[in-house]
């Protein structure tokens, strides 16, 4: 027994010389977590004593470590594993009380060690270490990061290395260096020299003044006279002709520069090497044909794609003013197109892409002269079919635009666009309510005598209605032989145009029905026809877009005949021209069939496009409709009337749609008008209220708003116009439907009916069939 008991106190001595000694923090607890043992590490770190943890739970004095789900660990050491936790994942075990004058330990980065005791091999408890290892990952770390500032530096030199070398491979240039005494002794050349001159780089290195025997005998005097002004300025320039190994000599630049000590002594030149070969040779090529362009009359300038004026022959001279002493070497925009500048930005991008370009510009000469030339540019290349210059040819074409000037301006006229733009609204809405009178009395007076005194009112009205077009005819027609022309065939024409002449950016799209209907006309006219209007939409696509041409059989009935004083009662066939271009703004869209109006920039258009579209078309008994948005594109419709012959008539009374009884509110400031269109809605079972203004609809609608079915209102009307009292009915009733009516639709912004959530337009004039179909819609949706 006392061997027992003595061997029972050597090892609790063992165990508390352990506690107190270890550099490490070592607690053991039961089976239960009770703590068991508590060393003087943990007391130095954690601010508890022994006597104060023994015997209490682990978990309840580190509730923590239940949220940090640590405790997992401890149920691993009681199910016999030992746990290892690194303070890489987990930073620390035990922390310091909030109470405790420690502080340390929430700073300490610890790893531990967490084990079971057993004993008859069953687990008792278990057996915590926790070892202080901040230090020890503060010098790793430190290291780690020294590590990686030299990885970083010399990945940095060896790409700074690497950079140097290719830009010394790669470069034109051939950089060297060499001594400054009377020798200059090569000491380092790039390796591109072989590249240049055929020479390796160390034939440079190994042999004194090697160069000096390959220089071209005439051009050493020149360098040795030239030479000390590197001395004098610092750098200096040279050129002369050095002996390849082919025996073939190169025309070399030579660009010195010194590099000097701090005390201001030269420590070596640095030099670089052009081959500039080529560019003599440029210069000898253009000297010998100086002589031949000097005898042309246009005016003739080759410039380098820097805009450097390289050659001009005696015409420019001429023309410009500048002898060729005072325009070569000069930048081309500031000398001769300073006026011009942004157009002739545009010409270069033109011609370095296309490879030509030509156009007019209006220069000013070195005397203050207005010159006028038509200028064509061309992109020259060398043989590896590189850009090398410019040539442009200008022919002075001055004094025949100034005749072309008086010319056109005395042969102007007022435009009908104008005239149109202040009428064309009081003339529909005078001829509108008489034509749809006329058609009704027809419809209703049977009798012969009535018949013929409306065909009298008719033949007037349609005899004032011609007058009008008369007056609003621009061109007097063109005459031509009139034969059976397919439509068809002179829209495959204009496509095979389109494919072979217009850039590839625009997309060309044809829509033709099978049974187009056959005109009689020109076909050379209408072919012109077809052609402007598919250059005016290439031109509003300058960065590409789709054109469309399109072409349909309609016809058009006796309403629209009469609300339209260009259209006739007929068949006829309407081909579409459209684009997805800049579009025109509806300022100007009444303008755009004016002789001479145009939008292109000076030189670029005679604006007799469209006016000649607007002559042939009406000389062909049709009408031209156009359409447009800014920014969306615009659509031309060209009507031309129908050979009968080949037309299939249709049904004279055509199926119109009836109403159902429905109460209709017509707005509109024009008495005719209002009354014409009651008659007819009442003849096709609607109910009618009519309104002369605004404010008498507003005071209608308010009165009999639960049976208006749809508001049918003028947008031109004084007092209150159409949007005003549109914005106002939406205020009293959001759902209520309403048709915007105008002859002038074109003037209204998109904009403004959208806002007001106005999808649905009719335009003056128009054909029962329209106002009835749409009414119909409308009131349906």
């Amino acid at each position: 027994m006392s061997k027992l008991n003595h061997n029972i106190a050597l090892n609790n001595a063992l165990v508390k010389w352990w506690n107190e000694l270890a550099w490490q923090g070592i607690f053991t607890t039961d089976a239960n977590l009770n703590i068991y043992s508590w060393n003087h590490w943990l007391e130095m770190r954690t601010g508890y004593s022994a006597r104060e943890m023994i015997g209490r739970n682990l978990l309840l004095v580190y509730p923590e470590l239940v949220a940090r789900q640590l405790d997992r660990f401890y149920d691993q050491a009681l199910n016999g594993q030992v746990a290892i936790l690194s303070q890489s994942l987990h930073g620390y075990l035990l922390a310091t009380p909030p109470n405790s004058s420690y502080s340390t330990l929430t700073n300490m980065l610890q790893s531990a060690r967490i084990a079971p005791l057993i004993e008859d091999h069953q687990v008792i408890g278990t057996l915590t270490i926790i070892e202080d290892v901040t230090e020890k990952v503060m010098r790793e770390a430190e290291l780690q990061h020294q590590i990686e500032s030299i990885e970083r530096a010399e990945l940095t030199w060896r790409s700074t290395h690497a950079r140097l070398q290719h830009l010394l491979t790669s470069s034109p240039a051939v950089i060297y260096t060499c001594q400054p005494d009377g020798d200059y002794c090569t000491t380092f050349v790039s390796n591109n020299v072989m590249a240049q001159l055929g020479y390796p780089a160390q034939h440079f290195l190994q042999k004194p003044k090697f160069s000096d025997s390959y220089i071209h005998s005439a051009d050493v005097p020149h360098i040795l006279a030239e030479l000390p002004c590197l001395f004098v300025q610092g750098y200096h320039l040279l050129e002369y002709r050095f002996l390849q190994e082919d025996g073939s000599y190169r025309w070399i630049r030579d660009e010195m520069k010194l590099v000097r000590n701090p005390d201001g002594s030269v420590q070596e030149i640095v030099g670089a090497w052009y081959d500039i070969t080529e560019s003599k040779n440029t210069q000898a090529q253009l000297q010998e044909q100086a002589a031949l362009l000097n005898i042309i009359r246009d005016a003739i300038v080759v410039q380098d794609l820097k805009k450097e004026i390289l050659f001009c022959n005696k015409a420019a001279e001429k023309l410009y003013g500048w002898k060729a002493e005072e325009a070569v070497g000069k930048n081309s925009n500031q000398l001769l197109y300073k006026t011009v500048i942004d157009q002739v930005e545009n010409a270069n991008q033109t011609v370095l892409q296309e490879g030509e370009w030509q156009g007019e510009l209006y220069l000013s000469a070195k005397d203050g002269r207005d010159i006028i030339v038509d200028s064509n540019w061309t992109l020259v290349r060398d043989e590896r079919g590189n850009p090398k210059y410019i040539l442009t040819v200008n022919t002075d074409i001055t004094e025949k635009k100034q005749l072309q000037t008086q010319f056109l301006r005395t042969q102007r006229m007022e435009s009908l666009g104008t005239l149109a733009g202040g009428i064309a609204h009081d003339l529909n809405n005078v001829l509108t309510p008489i034509l749809m009178s006329v058609q009704l009395l027809q419809l209703k007076l049977e009798d012969e005598q009535s018949q013929e005194w409306l065909d009298i009112l008719e033949a007037n009205v349609k005899r004032g209605a011609a007058l009008v077009k008369q007056v609003l005819s621009f061109a007097r027609g063109c005459e031509g032989e009139r034969k059976l022309i397919q439509v068809r065939h002179l829209i495959s024409e204009i496509k095979q145009i389109v494919k072979e002449t217009f850039p590839k950016y625009i997309e060309l799209h044809t829509d033709i029905i099978s049974d187009l209907w056959s005109v009689s006309g020109d076909a050379t006219q209408l072919h012109q026809v077809l052609v402007n209007l598919c250059v005016n939409a290439r031109d509003a696509m300058p960065n590409g877009g789709k054109l469309s041409i399109g072409a349909q059989n309609i016809y058009l009935d006796e309403n629209y005949a009469r609300m339209n004083i260009e259209a006739k009662v007929g068949h006829y066939i309407a081909i579409t021209v459209s684009d997805t271009g800049i579009g025109i703004k509806n300022e100007i869209l009444d303008r755009i069939f004016e002789p001479f109006f145009t939008t292109k920039e000076l030189g670029q258009g005679t604006g007799l496009g469209l006016s000649t579209v607007i002559g042939i078309v009406k000389s062909h008994g049709g009408f031209v409709k156009v359409s447009s948005k800014v920014a969306e594109g615009t659509e031309f419709k060209v009507y031309l009337p129908a050979v009968q012959e080949n037309v299939i008539e249709q049904l004279e009374n055509l199926q119109l749609p009836q109403g159902n009884g429905e109460l209709i509110l017509v707005v509109d400031d024009e008495a005719p008008i209002r009354e014409i269109t009651e008659i007819a809605l009442q003849k096709y079972s609607y109910r009618v209220l009519t309104a002369s203004d605004g404010i008498e609809a507003l005071a209608l609608y308010a009165q009999h708003k639960d049976e208006i079915s749809l508001v049918l209102i003028d947008m031109m009307m004084p007092y209150m116009d159409g949007l005003t009292t549109i914005r106002t009915l939406k205020r009293i009733n959001p759902n209520v439907k309403i048709i915007a009516v105008s002859g002038l639709i074109s003037q209204f912004k998109i904009e403004d009916f959208e806002s007001i959530n106005v999808k649905t337009f009719l335009s003056k004039p128009y054909i029962a069939n329209e106002l009835l179909t749409t009414l119909h819609d409308v009131l349906n949706v």
